[in-house]
């Protein structure tokens, strides 16, 4: 369809007179009529021709949400790749470019390949989550591995007195079991029932880190005691640098005669013997010379 301007007005008419105050026209001299170019107006006959044009504005509008996110979840990252990029380098697009021309190409059929924003979004939350992630990890480690290296000792001490073995009772967790003379070398601390002791396990645990680090583990002497898991992962007790175990006999607490109130500690040497007495923990005892006997420490 074509579009032409209206007719100037009659001759002796300045398009200002009478007749014209409903014209939207006639606020123009006619002299300024053929300045006006020619207008050209195309309507298609089957509206999706414009499906191309539609789809390009699509993809411009996510691709400017996609930076306004960005921008707000982490500020100064365009800045930043600009600053990356140097006169006379080959530039290497980075992802967030990546996605900007994912949207321009055509897929087969004409349609615009489709890419949400939310992707980016989430990429980004993942990545910053790892990130913060990695000093909690390096500041928790386990404990030392024990070592399986060296056998048993072969000693005529009966288990329970200084230079014997564990008992091989079993010792389980939610997901496994194992024989307490797998437990070595290794401090371990048979908890009263229900202990509520984070502060004195806070202390063993701490002590038990200085210097060379010994594996440390705590024994509840029942399954399922509620309060072993808290005395494991309480920052204000093992802080995750213990393990714990239950005794569902109480096979440990038995035979070493373990104090019903306060942590009772064995140390055990790398072949399987018991180092030290049973030795009961209280608030403020200091460990040094009492660890320091366990041999290659």
């Amino acid at each position: 369809m074509h579009v032409t301007p209206p007719p100037p007005p009659a001759s002796g008419d300045d398009g200002n007179g009478p007749g014209h105050e409903d014209d939207q026209h006639a606020h123009l001299p006619h002299q300024r009529w053929e300045e006006l170019p020619p207008v050209d107006v195309r309507i298609p006959d089957d509206l999706s021709e414009l499906d191309d044009e539609v789809a390009a504005y699509q993809a411009e509008l996510r691709a400017q949400r996609r930076r306004e996110r960005v921008d707000r979840l982490v500020p100064g990252l365009r800045s930043l790749r600009g600053r990356r990029r140097r006169p006379g380098r080959r530039h290497r697009p980075d992802l967030l470019e990546r996605l900007d021309r994912r949207d321009r190409p055509r897929a087969p059929g004409g349609r615009p390949r489709h890419t949400s924003g939310a992707a980016v979004a989430l990429i980004v939350i993942v990545l910053a989550a790892l990130g913060a992630m990695v000093p909690l990890v390096l500041a928790h480690p386990r404990p030392l591995a024990p070592q399986g290296a060296v056998p048993l000792a072969s000693t005529t001490a009966p288990p329970g007195a200084v230079g014997g073995l564990l008992p091989g009772v079993p010792l389980s967790t939610a997901r496994t079991s194992r024989p307490a003379t797998d437990l070595r070398p290794a401090l371990i601390v048979l908890l009263p029932v229900a202990c509520e002791c984070p502060r004195a396990i806070h202390e063993i645990v701490s002590q038990a880190r200085e210097g060379r680090p010994i594996p440390t583990y705590l024994v509840a002497p029942w399954t399922d005691d509620p309060s072993l898991e808290r005395l494991v992962r309480q920052p204000d007790a093992a802080a995750g640098f213990a393990v714990g175990y239950n005794d569902p006999g109480a096979s440990l607490s038995r035979l070493y005669r373990a104090d019903p109130r306060q942590p009772t500690l064995l140390l055990v040497a790398m072949d399987g013997r018991l180092v030290h007495p049973p030795r009961i923990f209280t608030v403020g005892d200091r460990l040094e010379g009492w660890l320091g006997a366990l041999p290659g420490r």
